[in-house]
């Protein structure tokens, strides 16, 4: 199961789009005040810094070798090292929580591990500009209103309270827009049937994405992805658990932890202790019924026993019937519905059919039927989407934006998340609320 917004941005193509399209602060080529107010410590910048200060990660800051070097800075600051390559170090200022940048003043917040400007409002640095919003135009990060789930574990699909997951997918569709909103809603919903790694792990942060009320800046408040213009040496890193590394034009650093995972260079977030892979190795099945695969450089674990499915040949598979449908792949299986009986769905995953009791896929949940399509869902209102395909787009009528979820129609106001609009135009890269990201 992947989300293809995200696939994009592991494998390189996506950081082009959001680097062209200025989707995250760090993208916006402005400069403002913030911090102390003499010093400018950790000032957004572009190029160069006031108060004998150097640009660095695109903060305004200073090279140190040792934390001596830091002190004049900050009380709280440290030498750490920085964004380029792990010999190379700054004066920082590690936090886990926004309190902890409150001696910056209001104008800042903790975002991938660091204190950061979130709400900027003065002028400095290189230049002064409009700065502080979070992404495209949507409201500042201090703006938001719902905190990070520090401590994130994945729910279980009966414990996901279904109006959250849509406002959720509508933040995420809009700004992830290659998947669209069904789409974002479909991968919360099934996400315990993939391995564990960010595109299966949006539901761990599924209230602070459906409450923060902020437009794209809930990108960044909530899943900790931070998107800056790349430095000339640019390599994989780990900096505690925050993933930092470039692709086609853009530098993106990830709060592995906000994922409940670990950094990990070649994998960026994965589940300790993690493996190395070069995609040769074969899938196989481990003793507890679980799809050992590599997938994006690590070996990861993908569960069927605990799915209620067998794992053979390295696949989940129904342990029926033979069936027509649902071929294994090495992104997850998701089974393909053949009928009901009563509530269970009836479904043929692998090649062999199998039986799933839809009240254990969500809460509410029963076994529907529509268009020749059955699924488990919470109405028969629309066919949902899938991993793989949209059936149903969403629309936009005015600031209203409708798409299935779980086979009920939603209509949500975009204003009451922090957006603006509504428009679908993928030619754009607008998959409902606006302003969100402008595909170039």
């Amino acid at each position: 199961m992947t989300s293809h917004a995200v696939s994009k941005f592991l494998s390189g193509a996506w950081l082009c789009v959001l680097a062209i399209s200025g989707l995250f602060a760090g993208c916006h080529d402005s400069a403002v005040s913030g911090g102390d107010s003499e010093t400018h410590f950790l000032e957004k910048c572009t190029d160069s810094c006031s108060a004998g200060l150097t640009c660095l990660c695109g903060v305004c800051s200073k090279s140190c070798t040792a934390e001596a070097n830091c002190g004049d800075l900050s009380p709280a600051a440290s030498c750490e090292d920085s964004c380029t390559e792990s010999s190379s170090k700054m004066c920082d200022v590690a936090c886990a929580k926004d309190a902890d940048c409150g001696s910056f003043g209001a104008d800042f917040g903790c975002s991938a591990g660091h204190c950061r400007q979130t709400n900027a409002g003065g002028s400095g640095g290189a230049a002064s500009g409009a700065g502080g919003t979070g992404a495209s135009g949507a409201g500042p990060l201090g703006a938001c209103h719902a905190e990070p789930d520090l401590t994130p574990t994945l729910p279980a699909p009966s414990a996901l309270d279904p109006d959250l997951v849509a406002r959720a997918a509508v933040v995420l569709g809009a700004c992830m827009p290659d998947d669209g909103v069904p789409r974002s809603a479909a991968h919360i919903w099934l996400a315990h049937l993939g391995s564990p790694q960010i595109v299966t792990r949006f539901g761990e942060q599924l209230e602070c994405l459906a409450n923060a009320s902020c437009g794209c800046a809930a990108i960044e408040h909530c899943l900790g992805f931070v998107y800056r213009l790349p430095p000339a040496d640019c390599p994989s890193i780990c900096q505690g658990e925050v993933f930092s590394g470039c692709g086609d034009g853009a530098q993106v650093s990830i709060d592995c932890t906000r994922f409940g995972l670990s950094c990990d260079p070649a994998g960026i977030c994965a589940e300790p202790p993690s493996v190395v892979c070069d995609g040769t190795e074969a899938a196989t099945c481990t003793a507890q019924g679980e799809v050992l695969a590599c997938e994006r450089s690590v070996l990861r674990k993908a569960p069927c026993q605990a799915n209620g499915f067998s794992c053979v040949g390295g696949a989940c598979a129904g342990s029926g019937s033979a069936c027509v449908g649902s071929a294994p792949s090495d992104e997850g299986s998701q089974p393909l519905g053949t009928g009901c009986s009563g509530d269970t769905l009836q479904a043929c995953l692998g090649g062999q059919t199998t039986s799933i009791d839809c009240a254990t896929q969500g809460p509410g949940f029963s076994c529907q039927a529509r268009d020749g399509s059955f699924f488990c869902g919470l109405a028969a209102e629309c066919v949902p989407a899938d991993n793989y395909s949209t059936p149903v787009p969403q629309t936009c009528d005015g600031t209203t934006v409708s798409f299935c979820n779980a086979g009920r129609l939603e209509h949500l106001e975009c204003t009451a998340l922090g957006f603006s609009g509504c428009e679908v135009d993928t030619k754009v890269g607008h998959y409902g609320c606006t302003p969100g990201v402008t595909l170039q």
